[in-house]
């Protein structure tokens, strides 16, 4: 994640405050887009956690030197990078049937880069079921998992592995990423 240093350390010190503390958490949202191939540009780290731990995640993270900002609902670092908390059993997307998963499952995370990661079936699934729930990020989204595609030549067949609430719309993006549209 060379360019983007300052996420990189905060995500880092996430996981190792985390992890000290045996909480289950992955990350999600645009550092794990990058961690699994396709670099763009993003601001901030979104960290998945079980449910009931918020506590427990808020007193390992302030000790970590992260401060919470109630106003926008994140922790910051000290460098002002924005971490995001989204809690396993959520819904995915405003109105999806896909619910975030649960990083305890070893079937929802694997380790890239020394860091727990959303898997690649999953994170394309939340991102699909994000951008069709809400029109505001659903290019960003949807374009993520385009060039997921891309990168990782996946084909309909891959469909097989998402929720089949977000079957439909991953195939018409696999048809986008070959320019079949």
């Amino acid at each position: 994640m060379v360019g983007k240093e300052p996420l990189w350390a905060a995500a880092q010190r996430c996981h190792e405050a985390l992890s000290a503390a045996g909480i289950s958490h992955a990350i999600v949202g645009g550092v794990a887009v990058c961690l699994h191939g396709y670099q763009r540009t993003t601001v901030d780290v979104d960290l998945l956690v079980a449910p009931g731990a918020s506590e427990r995640i808020r007193g390992c993270l302030e000790a970590a030197g992260f401060v919470w900002d109630a106003e926008q609902r994140e922790f910051r670092d000290r460098a002002g990078v924005p971490v995001q908390i989204l809690v396993a059993g959520e819904r995915a997307g405003r109105g999806s049937e896909v619910v975030l998963p649960d990083p305890g499952d070893p079937g929802a995370v694997e380790t890239v880069e020394g860091l727990p990661v959303a898997t690649l079936a999953r994170l394309i699934e939340m991102k699909v079921a994000c951008g069709e729930g809400d029109v505001r990020r659903t290019h960003k989204d949807f374009a993520d998992v385009v060039e997921l595609i891309a990168n990782h030549k996946l084909d309909g067949e891959f469909a097989a592995r998402l929720h089949k609430a977000v079957r439909k719309t991953y195939r018409r993006l696999v048809r986008n990423a070959r320019g079949d549209a």
